[in-house]
């Protein structure tokens, strides 16, 4: 694809002798070229999903597992920002989902957990199971969102204050909806 070219020429270009403005310049590029890749990635992904074309690979999984290993891969990065990752997770819940899916789902929460969170702060991954229902919840002291913005937050592009962050396409919470809603939750 085209972005792909941009991010191999990004790569090759760093790889020479460059004055340290010229590398700035090319390390800008290569981020917004990889911030596109993801947003074309996620629209595809959310196109197919909306003509019913998307191939769901459903398996019996360790769902406590997946948690426990999301959280820590998202620590590394939550420990650059000086967050603590937290995890109050029942062992062995069983669950019966598409795994490509639910790590896209887990890693999407707590990345914006982690964007959006303070230095110092910290981030809370739980799973838990009652009679009926299988319960995730990821929690934060981060910055918040505000109760008039509450409804709109799984509308695609739909982003509180655009001027917090440069990195998101406002997609990645319409995709937590739709993952949550193929494996019949909220």
């Amino acid at each position: 694809t085209p972005i792909s070219v941009i991010l191999m020429q990004c790569e090759s270009l760093l790889d020479q002798d460059l004055t340290p403005e010229l590398q700035h310049s090319i390390q800008i590029i290569q981020q917004k070229a990889r911030s596109m890749h993801q947003m074309i990635s996620q629209l595809l992904m959310l196109s197919r999903a909306d003509a019913g074309r998307t191939k769901l690979e459903m398996e019996e999984l360790d769902f406590s597992e997946l948690c426990e290993m999301s959280a820590q891969e998202q620590s590394f990065i939550a420990q650059a920002r000086n967050i603590e990752m937290k995890t109050d997770i029942t062992p062995n819940i069983m669950f019966h989902g598409d795994m490509t899916l639910l790590i896209r789902l887990l890693v999407n929460l707590l990345s914006n957990a982690i964007t959006y969170g303070k230095e110092g702060g910290w981030i809370e991954l739980s799973l838990h199971q009652d009679e009926q229902s299988t319960i995730l919840k990821v929690a934060d002291n981060g910055i918040g969102i505000a109760q008039e913005h509450l409804p709109h937050i799984f509308n695609r592009f739909y982003q509180v204050d655009t001027s917090r962050t440069t990195s998101h396409s406002g997609l990645g919470l319409s995709m937590v909806k739709w993952i949550c809603e193929v494996h019949q939750g909220t």
